[in-house]
């Protein structure tokens, strides 16, 4: 044998547990990677469902949403209002899916009896005439829910409305309710609703509004 030969045999013997320790860990690095490129386990528990919507609406708020669609089904389909929400919010925008207004629409309402910001997306879709699956009278009802639940966005849109039907009490009311978020054209809608009441009706009105208290 020659020395080079035997020098090698001896250097593999001495490090021979660190050349099975580095397969070891390099089949289970590449066993990890495999389970995270399947994506997610299937939840079995309740347990399971909860991490796979805390995962997933993580993912979601990093903007990585086509591995959030892949834990948040799961959770939605179990009938986690969160996971629901989420699921319209991505039909909706066409956030790491194809954007699907019948799904978002039917993702939102399954997630409307709790979720105030779901409730919202459901009226606004039939005000905008995104859906026909809520008629006008249902969808006024869930906004001015959410409007009383404190959501600006429903106190915006529900002001804007009332002073398109001419109710400028009402829209006067809902708009400096949402003052502090409201969009431009809301802005100029309440200094419209302002100027077709009397300082009478505005003293009246700014009591309520000083002592409104949004509902839990």
């Amino acid at each position: 044998m020659s020395n080079r030969l035997y020098y090698m045999k001896v250097f593999f013997l001495q490090y021979k547990s660190y050349f099975v320790l580095g397969a070891v860990i390099f089949v289970l690095v590449f066993l990890a990677a495999m389970a995270v490129f399947r994506g997610p386990k299937v939840p079995k528990t309740e347990q399971d469902f909860s991490d796979a919507l805390e995962t997933g609406a993580h993912l979601f708020a990093i903007k990585r949403y086509e591995e959030a669609f892949e834990y948040l089904i799961y959770p939605g389909e179990h009938g986690y209002p969160r996971a629901r929400f989420l699921l319209g919010e991505m039909y909706y925008n066409g956030l790491g899916v194809e954007r699907d207004l019948k799904r978002a629409f039917e993702n939102y309402k399954m997630a409307a009896d709790q979720l105030i910001e779901a409730k919202y997306m459901a009226a606004s879709m039939a005000f905008r005439g995104e859906t026909k699956e809520m008629p006008k009278g249902v969808a006024t009802t869930l906004l001015t829910q959410a409007a009383y639940h404190g959501y600006k966005r429903a106190q915006n849109d529900l002001g804007i409305y009332s002073l398109m039907s001419g109710d400028y009490e009402q829209a006067y009311f809902w708009l400096s309710l949402a003052a502090g978020g409201a969009s431009e054209r809301a802005q100029k809608a309440l200094q419209t609703a302002t100027e077709n009441l009397s300082d009478y009706q505005r003293s009246l009105l700014d009591v309520e509004i000083k002592g409104f208290v949004a509902r839990k």
